[in-house]
C-alpha cells in the first residue's frame, strides 16, 4: 500500500509541471497572440486537483505529513505513540467521513447515463466539454481511501 502511494504520488507530481505548461500557453495565447484558449484554466484546475488529491497519501508514506513538533519532539517513546494514535484516531475519523461525502458526490458525477444508455459523465458546461469534474471527483475520493487505508494500516503497525 506504501509503495502503492509512493507510485501514485511521484506521477501525479508532474501534473503540476502539465499544468504550469498550460498556464503559460494560456497566457502566452491571450496577451502575445490574443488568441485565448477555453480549455486550458479548467484543465490545469484539474490537474492540480488531481495531484493534491494523492498528494496526502503520498506525503504520509513519505513520513513528510505537517506534525507540530513543539510539544511532540519532547515527548518519551510512550507518549509519542498516544500522540501518534490520538492524531491517526482523529485523521481516520475525519477521512472516513470526507470519503462518506465523496462517495455520494462521486457516484453522480460518474455514474451517469444519456437516454439511449450510454455513459456520459459530468462534464464542464462549456467547451471542450470533458469529464473534468467527472474525473476530479473520482480522484479526490481515490485519494481519500488511499490516505485513510495508509492511516489506518500506520495505526496497526509496530511503533517507530
Amino acid at each position: 500500500m506504501q509503495a502503492l502511494a509512493l507510485r501514485v504520488g511521484n506521477a501525479a507530481a508532474w501534473l503540476f509541471l502539465a499544468a504550469i505548461a498550460m498556464t503559460l500557453w494560456e497566457v502566452g495565447a491571450r496577451y502575445l497572440l490574443n488568441a485565448p484558449t477555453t480549455w486550458a484554466h479548467a484543465l490545469a484546475t484539474t490537474l492540480c486537483g488531481v495531484a493534491f488529491a494523492l498528494g496526502g497519501a503520498h506525503a504520509l508514506a513519505r513520513d513528510e505529513h505537517v506534525r507540530i513538533g513543539l510539544f511532540y519532539d519532547r515527548f518519551g517513546p510512550r507518549r509519542r505513540r498516544v500522540a501518534d494514535l490520538l492524531a491517526v484516531g482523529l485523521g481516520a475519523f475525519y477521512l472516513a467521513g470526507l470519503g462518506f461525502g465523496l462517495w455520494n458526490q462521486a457516484v453522480e458525477s460518474v455514474w451517469r447515463f444519456d437516454w439511449n444508455g450510454g455513459w456520459d459523465p459530468e462534464r464542464t458546461p462549456g467547451p471542450p466539454n470533458w469529464p473534468l469534474p467527472a474525473l476530479l471527483r473520482a480522484t479526490l475520493l481515490v485519494g481519500t481511501l488511499l490516505f485513510l487505508a495508509l492511516l489506518l494500516r500506520r495505526a496497526v503497525a509496530k511503533p517507530r
